[in-house]
């Protein structure tokens, strides 16, 4: 079967805009846990740093 250059309509036209509204829908998604996960990981990482610099600055026990 050869496609028809003519634009979708009725209920073909609905389907194709739901899915491309889906299709983008899923991308921003995928997008928004790519960024989450970044920003989680180099909170953690600055977390771990700042507790590493306030434990050193933490006065030592003196000898018996």
């Amino acid at each position: 079967m050869s496609k028809s250059t003519e634009p979708l309509r009725g209920d073909a036209a609905y389907k194709a805009a739901k899915k491309e509204i889906a299709d983008r829908n899923e991308a921003a998604y995928a997008r928004g846990r790519r960024e989450r996960t970044a920003r989680d990981a180099a909170r953690a990482v600055s977390r771990r740093e700042e507790e590493r610099d306030a434990n050193r600055s933490l006065p030592k026990q003196p000898a018996r």
